[in-house]
């Protein structure tokens, strides 16, 4: 348990642009936790049985008889999560390197695959909690509190089966618990090496790609690499639309999930023409225009007709139809009638 992967084990050093980097993470051994995980793997077998055996069916004085049922595993727990949080601790040594960012566009399933990948090789260094890994030893326990009643009181016919079981439900708390605290727990390294919230950004893009107008999505990240080592911050999607697709794009970030939190989008410069850009922001709701770095801009109106007042961050579609309507409406102002940007406005309903 918590061994790591291959590229977990290799030596300190990677290789950047043909030259040789020394890794910002060195990897400890954490044998000792790995053999007090197994010790105690062990225990809780041995104390399931011996509990089992000593104490069901339930003798005539109950209270006193069900604290090996509770005080035990809980002590178990206890023990099993301090382990796991040690070694996530010791694992590694890291000195925070001066990451160099750079953007990078996935595909959905890219970044299916990046999530993945990126779990199983950065094990150690990220933090990655999960609902059930924190809330399945409570129901474990509950359940061991609750089979001696059940067996003692109810069905007897069931001693040996749950004799069987106590064992078995005392180990699978341990490996719940000790697997639990060691994926949740942060270390040196956990700021820069945990994933950012990405599945805000894959619902964002699934749900932007359906808007009419839209030739590509991809999920944009910045990446950094040193070391043979990658971390990612800023998901975000990126779309382009049809027919003008070298002309600019629209940016978009999510906060929440199902929600879109601001939206930005560019018409690149020509030689006759100056570049344009926009932003929505959520504590707006209003698409504002600028036509140069120092221009304050000014508020443009929606051109698809909507009987809402104001476009909030859940209506995600609205807001980016809205803003491909606008991207079309001025090439049309700058460089006159398009049959392609006229088409898609008459699909967007736009005016």
């Amino acid at each position: 348990m918590f061994s790591g992967t291959l590229k977990e084990q290799s030596d300190r050093f990677g290789t950047v642009g043909g030259e040789m980097t020394e890794s910002p993470v060195v990897y400890r051994s954490i044998t000792v936790y790995q053999l007090l995980i197994g010790f105690l793997l062990a225990l809780n077998i041995t104390a399931g049985v011996a509990i089992g055996q000593a104490y069901l069916p339930l003798p005539f004085d109950i209270w006193f008889t069900l604290l090996p049922f509770l005080v035990v595993p809980v002590l178990m727990v206890i023990a099993a999560y301090a382990i796991g949080y040690t070694a996530k601790k010791k694992s590694i040594e890291y000195n925070a390197p001066d990451w160099d960012y750079k953007p990078v566009q996935f595909t959905v399933e890219d970044v299916k695959q990046l999530i993945k990948d990126h779990h199983r090789d950065y094990l150690r260094l990220e933090s990655r909690s999960n609902y059930w890994l924190f809330h399945i030893p409570i129901i474990i326990i509950v359940t061991i509190y609750a089979l001696p009643f059940y067996v003692s009181l109810e069905n007897p016919w069931l001693l040996p089966a749950a004799q069987l079981m106590l064992p078995v439900l005392f180990a699978l708390n341990h490996v719940v618990t000790s697997a639990g605290a060691f994926l949740a727990t942060s270390n040196d390294a956990s700021d820069d090496f945990t994933l950012p919230l990405i599945r805000e950004a894959l619902w964002l893009v699934r749900e932007q790609y359906r808007a009419t107008g839209v030739s590509q999505a991809r999920v944009v990240m910045n990446r950094a690499e040193l070391g043979g080592l990658r971390v990612f911050k800023d998901p975000r999607v990126i779309l382009r639309v049809k027919s003008f697709e070298k002309r600019g794009y629209i940016e978009s970030w999510s906060a929440d999930l199902k929600a879109i939190n601001r939206l930005f989008f560019r018409l690149h410069e020509t030689e006759a023409n100056s570049q344009v850009i926009w932003w929505w922001h959520s504590w707006d709701r209003n698409f504002r225009k600028y036509t140069s770095p120092d221009d304050e801009g000014y508020y443009v109106r929606r051109p698809i007709p909507s009987e809402a007042k104001e476009l909030g961050v859940r209506d995600v579609l609205a807001v980016t139809e809205n803003a491909i309507a606008i991207f079309l409406l001025e090439i049309i102002r700058l460089e006159g009638e398009s049959e392609a940007a006229r088409s898609i406005l008459s699909e967007l309903g736009a005016g």
